[in-house]
């Protein structure tokens, strides 16, 4: 695997929890255990999961993965995304006879949502132990190997691209999900469904993840607090510090420690 960034790694008896910062990589290997993957944010590259011809790939955020055990893997991205990785669980646990065959891919679920976001707390802050996050992944899968293929969802990855774009461009200033609604000409139902249709969240969820990663980056490469929170649309320096303790589990001070 070539990847420049640091990852942060969580190791227990039987789990390995890595956080992958958003990078390019090129990973080609096979891994002896299963690997559980969920995309924090939409990454896009080349890919191949078994045997199977390496093609391109728009993976959209907050999506889950399962790769069996002995699988080969290839991906390549040029610049990635944030991304979790669990090892460890056995297809037993899943529950299902196809789970030590078959991979899945692009699984929204709300629970995966929150499992995933719970083992980024505790990475980023440090904790040494794993609750309840495998049986609730192992829940999951379950879930998903016996209802079969999921609809398509409403948000593509080019119209995910769009509502990107227009998050950004408000990025420093307050963006009510009724003005999202109206700039995309939607209703504000039919776009909360939609959102937690296609990537397990609402809408106003993920307009504020999406301006911690912005934040968390900014922290990360040495920005002052400040100045992250009035460009990131956050009203001060403490409604940043409240929203991020909420998600990540540290605060924006964690990162001038880091910085010395």
């Amino acid at each position: 695997m070539h990847m420049v960034k640091t990852v942060r790694r969580l190791e227990t008896e039987n789990w390995v929890v890595e956080l992958w910062p958003k990078a390019a990589y090129d990973v080609q290997a096979t891994s002896d255990r299963a690997v559980i993957g969920f995309a924090f944010e939409a990454q896009s590259g080349m890919d191949a999961i078994g045997t199977g011809k390496a093609r391109s790939f728009l993976r959209r955020p907050n999506t889950l993965s399962w790769v069996p055990g002995k699988c080969p893997v290839f991906s390549r991205s040029d610049e990635g995304g944030e991304y979790l990785v669990l090892r460890g669980m056995p297809s037993v646990m899943i529950g299902h006879r196809e789970a030590g065959e078959r991979p899945l891919n692009a699984i929204v679920d709300p629970d995966a949502v929150a499992a995933a976001c719970s083992l980024r707390r505790r990475l980023l802050s440090g904790e040494r132990e794993i609750a309840s996050e495998p049986d609730i992944l192992a829940a999951v899968l379950l879930r998903h190997f016996t209802s079969g293929k999921a609809a398509a969802p409403w948000i593509t990855a080019a119209r995910l691209a769009a509502i990107d774009r227009l998050i950004d461009r408000h990025m420093g200033e307050r963006l009510a999900i009724a003005r999202l609604a109206a700039e995309l000409e939607l209703s504000v139902g039919f776009l909360v469904r939609a959102f937690r249709q296609s990537l397990g969240v609402t809408p106003h969820r993920y307009v504020m993840e999406r301006r911690l990663a912005q934040a968390r980056r900014l922290l990360d490469a040495g920005c002052p607090i400040a100045d992250t929170a009035a460009e990131c649309g956050f009203a001060d320096q403490a409604h940043l510090t409240r929203h991020l303790k909420r998600s990540t589990g540290v605060t924006p001070a964690y990162y001038e420690r880091m910085e010395k």
